[in-house]
Protein backbone atom coordinates (compact mmCIF):
# COMPACT_ATOMS: atom_id res chain seq x y z
CA UNK A 1 0.00 0.00 0.00
CA UNK A 2 1.29 3.55 -0.53
CA UNK A 3 1.68 5.62 2.47
CA UNK A 4 3.21 9.13 1.66
CA UNK A 5 3.86 11.24 -1.26
CA UNK A 6 7.56 10.26 -1.44
CA UNK A 7 7.01 6.51 -1.50
CA UNK A 8 4.57 7.51 -4.62
CA UNK A 9 6.62 9.30 -6.50
CA UNK A 10 9.17 6.47 -6.42
CA UNK A 11 6.42 3.45 -6.16
CA UNK A 12 4.52 5.16 -9.17
CA UNK A 13 7.87 4.21 -11.52
CA UNK A 14 7.70 0.39 -10.16
CA UNK A 15 4.76 0.02 -12.09
CA UNK A 16 5.14 2.44 -14.73
CA UNK A 17 8.80 1.95 -15.82
CA UNK A 18 7.69 1.34 -19.48
CA UNK A 19 6.09 4.91 -19.38
CA UNK A 20 9.11 6.47 -18.39
CA UNK A 21 11.31 4.80 -21.03
CA UNK A 22 8.64 5.71 -23.41
CA UNK A 23 8.83 8.80 -22.55
CA UNK A 24 12.59 9.09 -22.05
CA UNK A 25 13.40 11.57 -24.98
CA UNK A 26 10.94 13.70 -24.32
CA UNK A 27 11.18 14.25 -21.36
CA UNK A 28 14.99 14.37 -20.73
CA UNK A 29 15.92 15.10 -24.78
CA UNK A 30 17.78 12.14 -24.76
CA UNK A 31 17.68 8.98 -27.16
CA UNK A 32 17.48 5.82 -25.61
CA UNK A 33 17.30 2.39 -27.36
CA UNK A 34 14.24 0.27 -27.98
CA UNK A 35 13.58 -1.99 -24.62
CA UNK A 36 13.42 -5.07 -24.42
CA UNK A 37 12.76 -6.34 -20.45
CA UNK A 38 12.50 -4.51 -17.47
CA UNK A 39 13.06 -6.59 -13.84
CA UNK A 40 12.38 -4.59 -10.49
CA UNK A 41 16.10 -5.49 -7.89
CA UNK A 42 16.53 -5.42 -4.24
CA UNK A 43 16.92 -1.71 -3.56
CA UNK A 44 19.15 -2.34 -0.91
CA UNK A 45 22.77 -1.15 -1.06
CA UNK A 46 24.41 -1.93 2.12
CA UNK A 47 28.19 -3.70 2.45
CA UNK A 48 29.49 -5.46 5.69
CA UNK A 49 29.69 -2.51 7.57
CA UNK A 50 26.78 -0.85 9.70
CA UNK A 51 25.82 1.45 7.47
CA UNK A 52 22.39 1.17 6.07
CA UNK A 53 22.06 2.73 2.19
CA UNK A 54 18.95 2.30 0.58
CA UNK A 55 17.97 3.51 -2.88
CA UNK A 56 14.35 4.63 -3.43
CA UNK A 57 14.03 2.19 -6.62
CA UNK A 58 15.72 0.34 -8.38
CA UNK A 59 15.06 -1.58 -11.91
CA UNK A 60 17.03 -3.26 -14.21
CA UNK A 61 16.49 -2.01 -18.13
CA UNK A 62 17.42 -4.63 -20.66
CA UNK A 63 17.53 -2.65 -24.21
CA UNK A 64 18.98 -3.12 -27.88
CA UNK A 65 21.75 -1.52 -27.10
CA UNK A 66 22.81 -2.53 -23.57
CA UNK A 67 21.58 -3.17 -19.74
CA UNK A 68 21.44 -0.22 -17.82
CA UNK A 69 20.65 0.10 -14.14
CA UNK A 70 17.48 3.11 -13.24
CA UNK A 71 18.08 4.03 -9.50
CA UNK A 72 15.05 6.35 -8.86
CA UNK A 73 15.41 8.74 -5.93
CA UNK A 74 12.37 10.60 -4.65
CA UNK A 75 13.52 14.06 -3.27
CA UNK A 76 10.95 16.36 -1.84
CA UNK A 77 13.34 18.87 -0.06
CA UNK A 78 17.41 20.13 -0.20
CA UNK A 79 19.32 17.53 0.96
CA UNK A 80 23.15 18.03 0.74
CA UNK A 81 24.20 14.82 2.48
CA UNK A 82 22.28 12.76 -0.78
CA UNK A 83 25.65 14.67 -2.60
CA UNK A 84 27.66 11.71 -1.13
CA UNK A 85 25.19 8.98 -1.34
CA UNK A 86 24.09 9.23 -4.73
CA UNK A 87 27.89 9.25 -5.64
CA UNK A 88 27.85 6.47 -3.39
CA UNK A 89 24.57 4.01 -5.17
CA UNK A 90 26.16 4.97 -8.87
CA UNK A 91 29.82 3.41 -7.34
CA UNK A 92 28.34 0.54 -5.69
CA UNK A 93 25.77 -0.64 -8.65
CA UNK A 94 28.70 -0.26 -11.14
CA UNK A 95 30.90 -2.24 -8.86
CA UNK A 96 28.24 -4.98 -8.30
CA UNK A 97 26.68 -5.92 -11.43
CA UNK A 98 29.00 -4.36 -13.96
CA UNK A 99 26.28 -2.53 -15.62
CA UNK A 100 25.59 0.77 -16.21
CA UNK A 101 23.44 2.71 -13.56
CA UNK A 102 21.34 6.09 -14.48
CA UNK A 103 20.37 7.96 -11.36
CA UNK A 104 16.98 9.60 -11.66
CA UNK A 105 15.31 11.76 -9.29
CA UNK A 106 11.94 12.86 -8.81
CA UNK A 107 10.77 15.80 -7.05
CA UNK A 108 7.24 18.13 -7.06
CA UNK A 109 9.15 21.22 -6.47
CA UNK A 110 11.19 23.48 -8.65
CA UNK A 111 13.82 24.81 -6.18
CA UNK A 112 14.85 21.26 -5.58
CA UNK A 113 14.47 20.15 -8.89
CA UNK A 114 17.36 22.95 -9.57
CA UNK A 115 19.72 22.01 -6.25
CA UNK A 116 19.72 17.86 -7.88
CA UNK A 117 20.66 18.83 -10.97
CA UNK A 118 23.67 20.25 -10.09
CA UNK A 119 26.54 18.28 -10.71
CA UNK A 120 28.32 16.29 -8.15
CA UNK A 121 32.32 16.56 -9.06
CA UNK A 122 34.48 14.38 -6.52
CA UNK A 123 38.41 15.03 -7.09
CA UNK A 124 40.69 17.96 -8.62
CA UNK A 125 38.23 21.01 -10.18
CA UNK A 126 39.59 20.77 -13.70
CA UNK A 127 40.02 16.44 -13.56
CA UNK A 128 37.01 15.31 -11.72
CA UNK A 129 37.69 11.70 -10.89
CA UNK A 130 33.63 10.84 -10.12
CA UNK A 131 31.22 13.23 -11.40
CA UNK A 132 27.08 12.23 -11.15
CA UNK A 133 24.72 13.93 -13.47
CA UNK A 134 21.51 12.98 -12.14
CA UNK A 135 18.36 13.05 -14.56
CA UNK A 136 15.44 14.85 -12.53
CA UNK A 137 12.42 14.87 -13.45
CA UNK A 138 10.17 17.90 -11.60
CA UNK A 139 7.94 20.56 -12.46
CA UNK A 140 10.11 22.40 -15.41
CA UNK A 141 10.10 19.80 -17.66
CA UNK A 142 7.59 17.01 -16.61
CA UNK A 143 4.56 18.57 -19.18
CA UNK A 144 1.16 20.13 -17.37
CA UNK A 145 -1.55 17.96 -19.17
CA UNK A 146 -4.86 19.56 -19.38
CA UNK A 147 -6.30 18.37 -22.91
CA UNK A 148 -8.45 15.18 -22.46
CA UNK A 149 -7.48 13.67 -25.26
CA UNK A 150 -3.66 14.04 -24.85
CA UNK A 151 -4.33 12.37 -21.28
CA UNK A 152 -6.18 9.65 -22.87
CA UNK A 153 -2.89 9.20 -25.34
CA UNK A 154 -1.08 7.79 -22.43
CA UNK A 155 -3.01 8.14 -18.78
CA UNK A 156 0.27 6.83 -17.11
CA UNK A 157 2.04 10.42 -17.92
CA UNK A 158 -0.95 12.03 -17.36
CA UNK A 159 -1.56 10.67 -13.70
CA UNK A 160 2.73 11.53 -13.13
CA UNK A 161 1.89 14.99 -14.61
CA UNK A 162 -0.99 15.48 -11.70
CA UNK A 163 1.04 14.74 -9.11
CA UNK A 164 4.07 16.34 -9.78
CA UNK A 165 1.99 19.81 -10.84
CA UNK A 166 -0.96 18.99 -8.13
CA UNK A 167 0.82 21.51 -5.68
CA UNK A 168 -0.82 24.55 -8.23
CA UNK A 169 -3.12 27.16 -8.89
CA UNK A 170 -4.40 24.40 -11.98
CA UNK A 171 -4.61 21.42 -9.78
CA UNK A 172 -8.65 21.02 -11.71
CA UNK A 173 -7.33 21.66 -15.17
CA UNK A 174 -4.94 19.15 -14.96
CA UNK A 175 -7.27 16.34 -12.59
CA UNK A 176 -10.28 16.11 -14.31
CA UNK A 177 -9.14 15.52 -17.95
CA UNK A 178 -7.07 12.67 -16.20
CA UNK A 179 -10.08 11.43 -14.28
CA UNK A 180 -12.04 11.30 -18.01
CA UNK A 181 -8.83 9.34 -19.16
CA UNK A 182 -8.88 6.76 -16.32
CA UNK A 183 -12.73 6.01 -17.36
CA UNK A 184 -11.38 4.73 -20.81
CA UNK A 185 -9.00 2.48 -19.43
CA UNK A 186 -9.36 -1.02 -18.05
CA UNK A 187 -10.72 -1.07 -14.61
CA UNK A 188 -7.43 -2.65 -12.28
CA UNK A 189 -5.23 -0.09 -14.22
CA UNK A 190 -7.25 2.84 -13.59
CA UNK A 191 -7.65 2.11 -9.84
CA UNK A 192 -3.89 1.49 -9.28
CA UNK A 193 -3.07 5.08 -11.06
CA UNK A 194 -6.01 6.40 -9.47
CA UNK A 195 -4.50 5.15 -5.96
CA UNK A 196 -1.15 6.86 -6.94
CA UNK A 197 -2.33 10.20 -7.57
CA UNK A 198 -5.21 10.29 -4.70
CA UNK A 199 -1.75 9.09 -2.13
CA UNK A 200 1.07 11.73 -4.28
CA UNK A 201 -1.08 15.09 -4.01
CA UNK A 202 0.39 16.78 -1.32
CA UNK A 203 -2.41 20.25 -1.84
CA UNK A 204 -5.06 19.08 0.24
CA UNK A 205 -7.37 21.52 -2.20
CA UNK A 206 -6.07 19.16 -5.08
CA UNK A 207 -6.15 16.18 -2.95
CA UNK A 208 -10.19 16.89 -2.62
CA UNK A 209 -11.06 17.24 -6.11
CA UNK A 210 -9.33 14.32 -6.87
CA UNK A 211 -11.65 12.70 -4.56
CA UNK A 212 -14.38 14.42 -6.24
Amino acid sequence: MVSSPHETMHHFFRKETAMMVRNFQRLFHLPFPEVRDIAVLNTDLTEVTPVERRVDTLMRVDTDEGNYLFAYESQGKRDDSKRGSWAYYLAYLYAKYGIEPVLIVLTQSRSTARWAAQPIRLGLREWPSLMVRPLVLGPDNVPRITDEKQAMEDPSLAAFSAIVHGRGKDAAAILEPLAAALRTIEGDSAGMLAQFVDTGLVNPQAKQIWRA
